[in-house]
């Protein structure tokens, strides 16, 4: 009994004193205020800007979504780069033999911007002159084609239909 008066003095006098405890943030409200901040701050590429990214030598645009998802879909001449370790992919991808820049400006797509927020912060640290976000969802719903990993050969209850560029169904003209 004691012990609880005790502890419970301790509480009441740290909250009485300002201090408070940390309040826990879910995955979403941190992805919620970090799309709103890289709103705000003109992060957000448009599909004209991942296009001009995935033609240009010093823009890398990478995908940080799972495998499975990559698989499924993904913007032709992007790169996927695992969340477990991404400065190991991106050093062979962005720095020369010297570990200069030779990329440093990043389109971070993911499906809808929430990932891609979360890992543009880390890479803003790791020393990216430019970094954007941009969701695959307004990709596919601008009627820009996405490339799939998926064949008929791993596939085989695919329907048999040539593998390359693909659009969502409503850019088909009926």
């Amino acid at each position: 009994m004691k012990i609880k008066l005790l502890m419970a003095s301790a509480i009441l006098g740290a909250g009485l004193l300002g201090a408070q405890a940390n309040e826990f943030k879910t995955y979403k409200d941190i992805t919620k205020v970090l799309k709103a901040e890289n709103k705000k701050a003109g992060n957000f590429a448009t599909a004209d800007e991942v296009k001009a990214a995935l033609d240009a030598k010093d823009w890398i645009v990478a995908d940080v979504r799972t495998i499975e998802e990559w698989n499924a879909a993904h913007l032709k001449g992007s790169v996927r780069v695992g969340r477990q370790a991404p400065e190991e992919f991106l050093e062979s991808n962005v720095l020369d033999l010297d570990g200069n820049f030779v990329k440093q400006n990043m389109i971070v797509v993911c499906n809808s911007a929430s990932r891609a927020s979360i890992e543009a912060e880390t890479f803003r640290k790791m020393g990216f002159k430019t970094v954007k976000i941009y969701d695959i969802y307004s990709w596919i719903d601008e009627c820009n084609p996405v490339q799939t990993g998926y064949s008929k050969k791993s596939d085989k209850s695919g329907t048999k239909n040539k593998f390359g560029a693909f659009y969502a169904e409503h850019c088909y003209k009926k």
